[in-house]
C-alpha cells in the first residue's frame, strides 16, 4: 500500500477536498489513479475527524477508508457533497446517511433561458460589458484572488474546504469585463468528466450591476454547449430540505441551518440559481460510524462557519 501513495503539490489538485483543521501546507493524498485532497500527512493519525467533501465516485471514497483503515486507525468519516449515486454503496459500508441540499443542475440542451424577464435581465446585463475566458496562470491566479476582496462579503470570514477556493490549473475561468477592463464578475469551472462540468467560485464585485451575473452563465452556458458538454452543475444549495421527519437528526440540521440566515444567505443563493429553472438534485452528507452534533460543530469550525456567524453577530 504505501509504495502505491505520492504526495503531491497543491496546485496539481483537482476540485476533490479533504479538509482538516491544520494550517500546514496542502497536499495531495495519490493511491494509484484516487486523487485525496487534504493537509499535512504527517499530522492526520492526531485528527479526531477526516472530513471529505464532493466526492467522484466510490472507488475514492474506497481509498480514503483503506487507507484510514490501515494507517488512521479508523478515524470518523465525515463526507458531504454526496450525489444520489454513491449513496447504495455508503449505506453498505455502514455510513449514516441525512439530505442536507440540492444541487442545481443546467441541461445543456434545454432552454434554460426561455423566460421574458430573464432574457431582459441577461439583455441589461450585456450592455455594461463583455464575457473573456481567461486561461490559467499565476497572473491571473493572483488577480483573482485581489478581485475577491472587492467582492459581495469579500472582507468577510470566508468559508473553506466546501469548494475549490483559489484558481488551479485544471479550472476554467470566465470574467465579466466592464468597458474599461475591470472585473465585476467571475465564475470558475471544473470539467468533472466528457460531459459533466461542476463550478467552483462565483464572485460578485460589490460595483456589479443588475445582469452581470446572470449574462456571465448565459456566456458560460451557451460556450459549454457549442463545445460538446451534457450539463452544467451551478452547485449545491445548503438546507432546503423540508419533507425530513420530525424531530429526526435530519430535520434539525436543516431547520438549524435554515436559521443561520442571517450569516449564510442561503434563500438568496436558491433564489439566484433558481431563476434559470435547473433540476434539482438532492444532496446527502455521510458519516461514519454516526453523524452527530459535535461532528456537524467541528465541520462549522474547520469550514470557518462559525467565524463567519460570529462575525455577523458582532457587526450586527
Amino acid at each position: 500500500m504505501k509504495n502505491n501513495l505520492n504526495i503531491l503539490p497543491y496546485n496539481n489538485a483537482v476540485s476533490y477536498q479533504l479538509g482538516l483543521n491544520t494550517s500546514q501546507d496542502a497536499f495531495i493524498l495519490k493511491s494509484r489513479r484516487n486523487v485525496l485532497f487534504g493537509r499535512k500527512i504527517s499530522e492526520l493519525k492526531e485528527k479526531k475527524l477526516i472530513w471529505i467533501n464532493n466526492p467522484r465516485s466510490k472507488s475514492e471514497v474506497e481509498a480514503l477508508s483503506s487507507y484510514n483503515n490501515i494507517f488512521l486507525n479508523n478515524v470518523p468519516i465525515f463526507i458531504t457533497g454526496c450525489s444520489r449515486s454513491l449513496i447504495p454503496f455508503l449505506e453498505k459500508n455502514n455510513f449514516e446517511i441525512m439530505k442536507t441540499g440540492k444541487e442545481a443542475i443546467l441541461n445543456l440542451s434545454h432552454p434554460h433561458f426561455k423566460k421574458r424577464s430573464l432574457k431582459e435581465i441577461i439583455r441589461t446585463g450585456f450592455r455594461k460589458g463583455n464575457v473573456t475566458e481567461f486561461p490559467y496562470s499565476e497572473e491571473t491566479a493572483a488577480r483573482l484572488e485581489k478581485f475577491k476582496a472587492t467582492c459581495v462579503h469579500g472582507n468577510e470570514p470566508q468559508l473553506k474546504y466546501l469548494y475549490n477556493d483559489v484558481l488551479l490549473p485544471s479550472n476554467r475561468l470566465f470574467v465579466f469585463e466592464a468597458k474599461n477592463g475591470k472585473w465585476l464578475g467571475a465564475i470558475t469551472i471544473n470539467i468533472k468528466d466528457q460531459r459533466k462540468v461542476e463550478t467552483g467560485l462565483i464572485l460578485r464585485s460589490n460595483n456589479a450591476a443588475k445582469g452581470i451575473m446572470e449574462a456571465l452563465i448565459y456566456s458560460i452556458f451557451t460556450k459549454l454547449k457549442d463545445e460538446g458538454f451534457a450539463t452544467w452543475s451551478l452547485g449545491e444549495v445548503p438546507y432546503i430540505i423540508y419533507d425530513s421527519p420530525k424531530l429526526s437528526k435530519e430535520f434539525l440540521i436543516n431547520f438549524t441551518g435554515r436559521r443561520l440566515k442571517f450569516a449564510y444567505n442561503y434563500l438568496g443563493l436558491y433564489n439566484f440559481k433558481n431563476k434559470f429553472e435547473p433540476i434539482w438534485q438532492e444532496i446527502y452528507t455521510c458519516g461514519k460510524p454516526k453523524l452527530n452534533l459535535t461532528t456537524f460543530l467541528k465541520a462549522a469550525y474547520i469550514s470557518n462557519l462559525s467565524a463567519l456567524i460570529i462575525n455577523k453577530i458582532i457587526s450586527g
